[in-house]
């Protein structure tokens, strides 16, 4: 079974000390990958800085829906988790949480319409987490924090629009206090736990 780890760069694993990427028996989408144990292949696609809606300036091309198809012209695919929506957060996008949704919905209406002559995957929605506007990340994510917490509920309706899974993430784990973005080990260990069990009980 094929899951592909569609997201940014909680996904691909920075760590809020000293902001390199964690090893792969730190980062979520390989603790998954043990959890899950034998006949189950996680494919990492973490990206930092990647939206749904924009492309960041100075930061080349990374809005999500761009990158997404070569992942699934790639390999047959089984489950696909998106965990995407924090960058969109930024204050200087000006965007909604309705805009964000909008923007999920549109990736996801795209998975949808690449696989319509074949199996659909499963889709598995995360919503994002906590934010704190601290530290380097003040201005940066200025109102994000109240942002976030409407993006769970967009996230959920669209999930449930769409028939696909949802993991809501706001209150089940949350980044460094100090840092403001990205996520402790523990965090990631309790997302990979989790995530275990809604992957176990969508196929």
């Amino acid at each position: 079974m094929n899951i592909l780890c569609f997201g940014d760069s909680n996904t691909f694993g920075i760590s809020p000390i000293d902001g390199k990427r964690l090893s792969e028996v730190e980062r979520w989408p390989t603790l998954l990958k043990q959890m899950l144990g034998i006949g189950f292949e996680v494919i990492e696609a973490g990206q930092p800085n990647r939206t749904l809606v924009n492309d960041p300036p100075f930061d080349g091309d990374k809005s999500g829906i761009k990158y997404l198809k070569p992942y699934l012209e790639a390999q047959p695919l089984d489950v696909i988790i998106i965990q995407l929506g924090t960058n969109d957060l930024k204050a200087r996008f000006a965007l909604s949480a309705i805009d964000i949704g909008k923007a999920l919905e549109k990736l996801v209406l795209a998975i949808k319409a690449f696989y319509h002559d074949k199996a659909q995957p499963k889709i598995i929605i995360l919503s994002p987490p906590k934010v704190y506007a601290v530290g380097s990340y003040k201005s940066i994510y200025a109102g994000a924090g109240k942002k976030a917490e409407q993006l769970s509920l967009e996230f959920k309706a669209m999930a449930y629009r769409h028939t696909c899974e949802f993991l809501d993430c706001y209150p089940l784990i949350q980044p460094c206090k100090k840092e403001g973005i990205h996520l402790p080990v523990s965090e990631h260990r309790g997302l990979a736990n989790s995530l275990k069990d809604v992957v176990r009980t969508s196929i």
